[in-house]
């Protein structure tokens, strides 16, 4: 048994609770985003992780590729706070490179603490479980500050804690819209991080029985009518391609349903919340008027000059403060500028590898149940990849703690189903309602009949290598 494991599934529902419950603008005095009590949670993480590392037989035995995207991220940001600390950066910009170092431990705790602390299947349910719970607690708020009744968050004071800038409240958009952020720091965070969690939660509302059942069920319900009280386009591009990605290993009767579910439900918030959709609507449809959009696209320009005098290492991890460079409301760009290619790739590896551990698991699973959450978890990470340009998503707290756990959920499910490479693709059960089987499993059946002789004995010509 591993001493630093025994309660790692406890902190890391402490962290949730911290993530989701406590204002995002809540933070230690003086520290900015970095004081947020999760982040301290985090870095604790992070260090109980190193101790196990550097004793004998204390993590998991085993490969982890979660381990490896982790180690390369780090590596690329420290590299990155070398090269910008040697161009002799502002004060303003030092401070905020040591803010990011913090960010940049407590991402490392929370993923590899989910990734290789967590013992068991049961333990990794109850985390995700805690994770759909408190998203859909951040879905109450929001939906209390649109209903106009309360603001819980305006009744939150926890000592020790201050806020580092005026609580966000709500805020109008279109005509007279209202749109929440619950107790996220932004509206864009709030509606992207539901739409993350939404997939999870989908996941074990199909897959509850009993007296689970009626309350999962109500947390999706909760957590899809939230998302749209944002008026965001990230939050809808997020929930459709998350949705995309993990309705395709459903069997076409799912997709039917889930369809016809989605319009009804889709029509009924329409009547109850007159406007919203609209408003939603004007903003795809009308994009050319819209002034965010056509900043972002002149900001294109100064973007890539200030690529091009750093391509390679960037100005530093970190460095690139809206202060001192330009608000940038695209977390791609912020990468290209404070650690050039490097930090990106170093960023697209974060998100593809366990993207393609989802995949194994949902292509090699040992139960349907087991492959359907491989999906979901991996349908997250192409939906964080569109979310992040589209807005600055790493300077968003509860967006990062977020990813960090759905990445290390990837990874423990990889590593409690005992996933390998050799293990075969796994066909549909009679029984299965959720998973399809894979089209390459089909497509390597029909390969082996027709290399394999249905009649013993008779010579099969296999060319002129066979």
């Amino acid at each position: 048994m591993r001493p630093w494991s025994i309660t790692t599934a406890g902190v890391l529902v402490l962290f949730l609770a911290l993530q989701f419950l406590i204002p995002a603008r809540l933070v230690i005095g003086g520290m900015g985003a970095a004081g947020r009590p999760s982040v301290a949670v985090g870095i604790l993480l992070a260090f109980l992780w190193v101790v196990s590392a550097i004793r004998r037989r204390q993590l998991p035995h085993g490969r982890q590729p979660i381990r490896w995207a982790v180690g390369l991220f780090v590596a690329v940001q420290v590299i990155g706070n070398v090269v910008g600390y040697d161009r002799l950066p502002t004060l303003g910009q030092a401070s905020a490179a040591a803010r990011w170092l913090l960010v940049v431990a407590a991402i490392a705790g929370v993923t590899l603490a989910v990734a290789e602390g967590v013992r068991t299947r049961r333990e990794l349910d109850r985390v995700l479980g805690a994770l759909v719970l408190f998203a859909a607690a951040m879905s109450v708020v929001g939906i209390l500050q649109f209903s106009g009744l309360v603001d819980p968050v305006d009744y939150i004071r926890i000592p020790g804690l201050s806020y580092n800038s005026a609580a966000l409240g709500v805020a109008e958009r279109g005509e007279g819209i209202p749109r929440v952020a619950g107790t996220a720091n932004h509206y864009i965070e709030f509606g992207v991080a539901l739409a993350l969690v939404l997939p999870v939660a989908l996941h074990y509302a199909l897959f509850s029985t009993g007296q689970a059942r009626w309350w999962r069920w109500l947390c999706v319900g909760l957590i899809a009518l939230a998302i749209p009280l944002s008026v965001s386009r990230s939050a809808i591009v997020t929930v459709a391609v998350a949705m995309l990605v993990l309705s395709t290993v459903w069997p076409w009767r799912m997709r039917y349903n889930a369809l016809v579910i989605s319009v009804v439900s889709i029509a009924v918030f329409h009547v109850v919340n007159r406007g919203v959709l609209g408003t939603i609507k004007a903003l795809f449809t009308n994009v050319e008027n819209d002034p965010s959009v056509t900043a972002r696209i002149e900001r294109t320009t100064i973007v890539m000059e200030l690529w091009h005098e750093r391509p390679v290492f960037g100005w530093g991890a970190g460095m690139v403060t809206p202060e001192e460079f330009l608000l940038l409301d695209n977390q791609i760009y912020g990468f290209m500028l404070a650690g050039g290619m490097l930090a990106v790739l170093a960023f697209l590896v974060l998100l593809l590898i366990p993207y393609l551990v989802g995949r194994s698991v949902r292509l090699r699973g040992s139960d349907e149940e087991t492959r359907h959450l491989g999906q979901a978890l991996a349908a997250t990470m192409p939906a964080a990849l569109a979310a992040s340009g589209t807005f600055d998503s790493f300077a968003f707290a509860t967006f990062v703690g977020l990813l960090c756990v759905l990445i290390g959920a990837t990874g423990a499910l990889w590593r409690l189903d005992g996933i390998t490479p050799s293990r075969p693709l796994q066909d549909a059960a009679p029984g299965d309602r959720y998973v399809a089987t894979p089209l390459t499993a089909n497509v390597r059946e029909r390969v082996r009949r027709a290399w394999t002789d249905p009649h013993p004995g008779r010579i099969v010509r296999r060319g002129a290598d066979g």
